[in-house]
């Protein structure tokens, strides 16, 4: 009696797994992971508006010069999903056509690009191109976002702490960002907001397509990539769609940087002390406001590298932070 006992308890154990096994095998290879890259969707016509069927569609990246091929269904429509954020060419081939081309197209994190080709009749071996064209109203998604790139991060100004999260505050619906808790139970020193009136505790952040929830502080996220890492930040506060979740005031998803061709580098140094900051407000009492400042030395320092390790094929990226805060203590004793 023991002994079926135990064989069916190992069957049972086995049984999990392999069924896990064959629903993954049995998914439909098409799922598309949208809040990690971005897309590039269109409809190619010939010059009366009917479809083109089989035209040939490339998508070169400017960054590191890889490709992808499609061709279009019977219906003129093209799609590439899980495209890297940056900037590509999209080229456009069929027989008996002009061959169409498009450069500068941006593709940005969790958004869908639109790029509509009407082809010409003529030869194959002549070309179109198109250098830029006003970008239209995003009606790929019903959701409502907003996009910080890497330049505005680099450039708009912040805070001492260098955190994107500063941001923010220019963004629609969200309370100005403040700093949360003590350094050693937050020391990632992540900011809490609220977004369109919701709890502070709704908001869920993804870096590079990984949650960063807080277990034990759920209304700060548990890490804050460096400025000079972070490619772009995408911030959904409406309508989501249904692979965002967890969130019901934002859903953030952050990209980090990649290498190239082209090898790009920086470095920085921000400092702040005793001498450039006003006097500490004690009390309310403007007479113990007298004599030498408290001693404060804040420095944040460092730089970020990326280039090819194979040309075309391989690439890295590397960034670095440092945070130096030295600062006095001051007592106050009264007599009495």
């Amino acid at each position: 009696m023991t002994k079926i006992c135990v064989q069916r308890r190992y069957v049972l154990l086995w049984a999990a797994p392999c069924a896990a096994l064959l629903l993954s095998l049995a998914a439909p290879p098409n799922v598309q992971a949208q809040v990690l890259y971005g897309s590039i969707v269109g409809d190619v016509k010939d010059p009366t508006g009917a479809a083109v069927p089989r035209a040939a569609v490339t998508i070169t990246s400017k960054e590191t010069n890889q490709s992808r091929q499609a061709a279009t269904d019977p219906s003129g429509t093209y799609s590439f999903p899980d495209v890297q954020s940056g900037t590509y060419t999209v080229k456009v081939v069929h027989e008996g056509f002009k061959a169409f081309e498009r450069a500068d197209v941006p593709v940005t994190l969790n958004n869908v690009t639109r790029v509509d080709v009407s082809l010409e009749v003529g030869a194959v071996t002549q070309t179109v191109e198109v250098k830029s064209e006003v970008r239209a109203l995003q009606t790929d998604t019903s959701e409502v976002h907003a996009d910080v790139a890497a330049t505005e991060l680099t450039n708009l100004p912040v805070p001492l702490g260098r955190n994107y999260q500063q941001v923010y505050r220019a963004l629609p619906g969200f309370s100005p960002p403040v700093n949360s808790h003590s350094i050693p139970t937050n020391p990632s020193r992540s900011l809490e907001f609220n977004v369109n009136g919701t709890s502070d505790n709704q908001n869920n952040t993804r870096i590079d397509g990984v949650s960063t929830y807080n277990i034990q502080l759920p209304h700060v996220t548990s890490y804050v990539p460096t400025l000079e890492s972070i490619q772009e930040v995408n911030v959904v506060t409406n309508s989501f769609d249904a692979e965002q979740g967890f969130a019901g005031g934002a859903a953030i998803n952050v990209q980090t940087r990649s290498g190239g061709n082209q090898i790009h580098g920086s470095l920085f140094e921000y400092n702040s002390n005793n001498h450039l900051k006003a006097w500490p407000m004690e009390f309310d009492n403007a007479s113990v406001n007298t004599g030498n400042k408290p001693k404060t030395i804040y420095n944040q320092y460092g730089g970020s590298v990326g280039g090819p390790i194979k040309k075309d094929k391989l690439f890295y990226f590397a960034s670095y932070e440092g945070t130096g805060d030295h600062r006095g203590v001051r007592l106050l004793l009264g007599a009495g």
